[in-house]
Formats: C-alpha cells, structure tokens, sequence
C-alpha cells in the first residue's frame, strides 16, 4: 500500500447524536386527537351537568368520543402522515364532531368552537377536498342524531360558553407549539440536508477534478458524462514525449517535476496536444490534428525556451533542467485497460516504437528533439533536421531546440 490505514482520515459519521426520543408524526396527531376529544368531553360534562342539570345524558356519547381515538390509532394509525392516508380519521373527527354539536345544540357557542376547530384542522392537513369530506361527515353524524331544529335554541350558559372559549384559546396554543416545532424541524432537516448536497457537490468537484488528473481531459469528460470510455483508433496521430533531465544527475524532487509538468501543461493546450499521462520525469502528449509534427516542435521549443529564460535568472531552479524531445506518428489505439484502476493506454507499433526512440534519445545532446520519418514526411517546414545513424531504427532526424543565435 502507497499510504498507510493510520495515515488516512476517519470519516465522521452524520447521524444525529440526540439523547431524548422524540415522539413521531403520528404520536403528535394521536396526542392532539386525545387532546380534542377530552376538550369535547369536558364541554359535554359541564353542559349537562352545569347548564341542563342532566348530568350523564350523554353518557353513550361520551363514552364512544373516549374510545375512538384510540381504536382509531389502533386501526388507521400507521396511515397518519401519509398524503391522504390520514383522511379517514379525520372524517371520522368529523363524525364525532356533528354528533356533539347536535348533543350541544347547533347554535350554541361551544357547537361554534368546535367547527371552528374543525375546519381548521381539516384545511392545514387536507385543503378543500378534506373539508369537504369532514363537512358531509359532521352532517351525517348531525343528521344520526335526529335533533329537532324547531326546540333548539341557542345556548346561554355561561358556563359552557366560557369553558368552551378557554378551550379554543388552549387548544390553538398547543397546536400552535405543534406547527412551531414541526417547522423547526422541518428547518433543521433542510439546513441538513443543505449541508450534505454542498458535501456532496464539493465530494463531485473532487472527483471530477481526480479524473481529469488521472485521464486525458477527454476521456474524463466522457467518464463523467457517460460512465465510460470507449475504446478508440486514432489515425495518424502525432505522439510527442517530454523527457526532463536534471544536468548534475541529481534526483528530482516531487515538487521540482510538478513544476515541469505544469509548464507543459500551460503549453500543450496552445498547440493542439492532449496530455495522456506522466511516468517518472517523463510527460506524453498526443494530438490528431493533420499539423501535429510541426505542432509539437513548436511545443518542444516553447517548453525548451522557457526553461532557458528562467535558467538564467539568479538563483532559479530551471537552470540545472533541461529536456529531450521525442516525436513519432502513426496509428493507435487508446483507451482503458484497467478501468476499475482508470489506467489508461495508448497501444500500436508506434508505441512500441517511442519505447526505442526514447531509449536512442537517451544517447544524444539536451535539448534536443528527435523525429521520426513518419513525422517528418508529414511537416511543412523541414529545414534545421540533421539526419542522424540510428542502429536497428529507420531514417531519424534531430531537431535543436534551443533558437539559432
């Protein structure tokens, strides 16, 4: 392994380390239902009691509104919180709800808060349609109960009335502190969920950033937007290596060939050529354009001439490097040999062919380029080529790179 397990950082997880369970969407529903039902109950209680005197008149009704929200719970509960799965409990509020206006007399105060309170919660949870529905249903339980509308009048108990205004004002306190919490919540799980698109943007960014380090720019692109790269055939391509040389023999260090790729990767893209890779201090390029062997000695001499202007200033670190050049033409194939490993390749007899130029190259003077036949019949320019013996090697050409005084 290049890196050690203790070397590499621990990733931190992102769940939440809260200590305190908090109830669910559906407890908070449950807890409000009971919380409606017992505001009803006690509305009943002292209505009968209080106001008609008949304590236990309604004792049937108050015994199914004590029961229903828990078989409800026990029956309809895992739907609650669903788009339209908690409707029917909702309907059935409305149900229970007509009944009790009808036990409490349509017209009477405590009958207004309780369709008030009604008809809001079926529009927070369900808009129209749930009002619609809760409405028919309160109609039908009003309806069951087979009031007389001619004996009703409207209630004045003091009683009822103002236990039923405390009740408003304490149940739309407890629902308020509902919404609040719910919308921070809902803040929080938006904050969080903020937090992780930017970490996975930024883990995207890095990504695409690593591929275009370890691929050609485009293959890269191909990577990013298709999930692979085919493998291809290029015709005539111009095959260009940068070899940097340290003239004391010395070992270059990371940061020194950093530097030097990036002055060729400042200049590549000028000309027409494509960085494939770097090896060592080695650095190859490839371009299909029908110009590629007049464009890579002009890569060659752009790369060269820069390390002599800034050789020559005081105590600058490109005036102990230089480079050899090797250009070769032919056709190739490139692509991934071992994606899971994104190893891309060029491969063909002309790279079989670069292996030995570069290894000829070797045995000449820096800063200088040494060019194959096949690029050389292909330039527009031919002169400053010196024909050179080359052993087991077609006709080769060298090139000076440094400019003619």
């Amino acid at each position: 392994m290049l890196f050690h397990e203790q070397e590499m950082p621990k990733t931190r997880s992102t769940k939440s380390t809260a200590t305190h369970q908090e109830l669910s969407w559906q407890g908070r529903l449950y807890a409000i239902r009971v919380l409606f039902t017992v505001m009803v109950l006690i509305v009943l209680g002292v209505d009968d009691a209080v106001c008609h005197e008949q304590t236990g008149s309604h004792f049937w009704l108050m015994l199914a509104g004590g029961l229903y929200p828990h078989a409800g719970k026990l029956l309809l509960g895992r739907f609650e919180g669903r788009r339209r799965g908690g409707y029917p409990m909702m309907v059935v509020d409305g149900l229970f709800s007509g009944v009790a206006i009808a036990a409490l007399g349509p017209s009477s105060a405590p009958s207004a808060v309780l369709a008030a309170i009604n008809l809001f919660n079926w529009m927070a949870v369900g808009g129209p349609f749930l009002v619609g529905l809760g409405m028919t249903a309160a109609l039908a339980g009003f309806a069951l109960s087979e009031v007389d509308l001619s004996v009703q009048s409207a209630s004045t108990c003091a009683a009822s009335c103002t236990l039923a205004g405390i009740l408003l004002v304490g149940y739309f306190f407890v629902v308020g502190r509902f919404i609040h919490h719910h919308i921070g919540r809902m803040r929080q799980h938006y904050l969080q969920f903020q937090t992780e698109a930017d970490a996975a943007a930024r883990a995207q960014m890095t990504a695409d950033r690593a591929l275009a380090g370890v691929l050609p720019a485009s293959a890269a692109a191909l990577l990013i937007a298709n999930g692979d790269v085919p493998t291809e055939t290029l015709d005539g391509a111009t095959i260009l290596l940068i070899e940097f040389v340290w003239k004391r023999a010395e070992s270059p260090s990371v940061a020194a060939l950093a530097d030097s790729f990036e002055i060729c990767d400042s200049v590549i893209g000028r000309h027409g050529f494509e960085c494939v890779k770097t090896f060592g201090r080695g650095y190859l390029a490839v371009s299909r354009a029908p110009t590629g062997p007049d464009d890579a000695i002009a890569t060659a001499r752009e790369v060269n001439n820069y390390l002599l202007d800034h050789g020559g200033l005081p105590g600058s670190p490109f005036s102990q490097r230089s480079i050899r050049v090797v250009v070769h033409c032919g056709t190739i194939t490139a692509g991934l040999v071992q994606p899971s490993r994104l190893n891309f390749e060029l491969l063909g007899e002309p790279m079989e062919a670069m292996n030995a130029l570069a290894s000829f190259a070797r045995e000449q003077p820096l800063g200088n380029a040494i060019v194959s036949e096949s690029a050389r019949r292909r330039m527009q320019t031919t002169s400053g080529f010196v024909a050179v013996a080359a052993e087991q090697h077609a006709a080769l050409y060298l090139f000076p790179l440094a400019p003619t005084p």
